[in-house]
């Protein structure tokens, strides 16, 4: 597409709606960052194109080196999907059921009954153990999987009933990769980096561990602002030595690659694919009903997952019903705002029903 069409009637440069579309984005988010201040990384994938890929703001304030599209950023719960994608690998590759018992796996009575799909979609009737780490534990230690683990083996940690109730559960996704470091015998930071990322293109992403550091090209540091107005650096957290619930980096270039995979559906075997977006489970919030699947809230037409880490906010939304993917990813909590949000997806769909009327439908 070219970026703009000549008006023959004015001899005046009129811009396409893809380069009107850029602009207007490029102003909302101007409009909100400092070009000296932390920032986000944007990506809008459309029919197999990046059609907008920009880092505003900086991933490193001392350096003062900008965020771009390869900018490795902090993922928060955005993470997720990844941890599921780990279970969902061993899932194809006959290691595991994910109707299989977590017993089988820890011979704990913490986890009688619970099953490994129960522990994805957040049904399994177990405690939190992250919410127990920032009351029992020392915070000048550094907490590492192998410490959830053992917190659940102390006593019996069941609060419901497994599969009755849904109760979103960033403890149990940071006991995830214990099992699958039982179960695969291989650490779980280099099987999701040989079984998911690399799988998936995604040759720069990672998961990061703060107990055990492991380096992150380009990477983006997160930051909080005082009441002062400084700015202050948020990676040296207690709990960013444990994995599952968050801890991924990666970049805008390689989510894309990563959306490119999802949607040719060759990540993992078709029918293990289909499991991915297909509900699981379902919270019930103020009458209206939100549904799990493996790493992501689903509806009919969209999936998504939000991620809130110090000093860190992502969001990422791909369309079911047509081939449009939004994401950004920031290195601050202080741009978090439905509104910016929304106001970008309304001028992607704009964009979109301007260049494909009617092709598909609204939602």
């Amino acid at each position: 597409m070219e970026p703009y069409l000549k008006n023959l009637a004015t001899e005046e440069t009129i811009p396409t709606e893809l380069e009107e579309l850029q602009t207007r984005i490029d102003s909302l988010f101007n409009s909100q960052i400092d070009e000296n201040e932390p920032g986000a990384a944007v990506l809008v994938s459309y029919d197999g194109e990046m059609i907008i890929g920009k880092g505003y703001g900086l991933r490193d304030l001392e350096s003062k080196q900008p965020i771009t599209t390869s900018t490795n950023m902090r993922m928060a719960s955005v993470s997720k999907q990844f941890t599921a994608l780990t279970l969902l690998s061993l899932v194809d590759n006959g290691k595991l059921s994910l109707s299989d018992s977590v017993y089988g796996i820890f011979q704990n009575e913490t986890f009688k009954d619970v099953t490994i799909e129960q522990l994805i979609n957040h049904t399994s009737g177990l405690a939190d153990a992250e919410e127990s780490f920032y009351t029992e534990w020392d915070s000048t230690k550094i907490v590492d999987n192998k410490d959830i683990l053992d917190w659940y083996f102390k006593k019996n940690r069941s609060i419901a009933k497994p599969g009755e109730s849904y109760q979103y559960n960033n403890g149990i996704y940071e006991l995830i990769p214990s099992i699958v470091e039982k179960v695969s015998g291989q650490g779980f930071r280099e099987f999701a980096k040989e079984h998911v990322f690399e799988k998936a293109g995604m040759n720069r992403t990672n998961f990061f561990n703060s107990a055990n550091p492991n380096e992150i090209e380009e990477r983006a540091y997160c930051y909080e602002k005082d009441h002062s107005g400084i700015w202050n650096k948020m990676d040296g957290h207690f709990l960013n030595g444990v994995l599952g619930a968050g801890g991924v980096y990666t970049s805008v270039d390689d989510y894309f690659q990563y959306d490119l995979v999802l949607r040719n559906s060759s990540i993992l075997s078709d029918a293990t694919h289909e499991l991915i977006f297909k509900p699981s489970s379902t919270e019930t919030v103020e009458g209206v009903d939100r549904h799990y699947a493996m790493g992501w809230f689903v509806t009919d037409t969209t999936a998504i997952h939000t991620g809130g880490w110090f000093g860190v906010r992502t969001y990422a939304k791909r369309y079911l019903n047509k081939p449009l993917t939004i994401a950004i990813f920031m290195n601050t909590d202080a741009l978090f705002d439905y509104e910016i949000i929304d106001k970008m997806e309304s001028l992607v769909l704009e964009y979109v029903e301007a260049i494909a009327p009617n092709t598909y439908t609204t939602a």
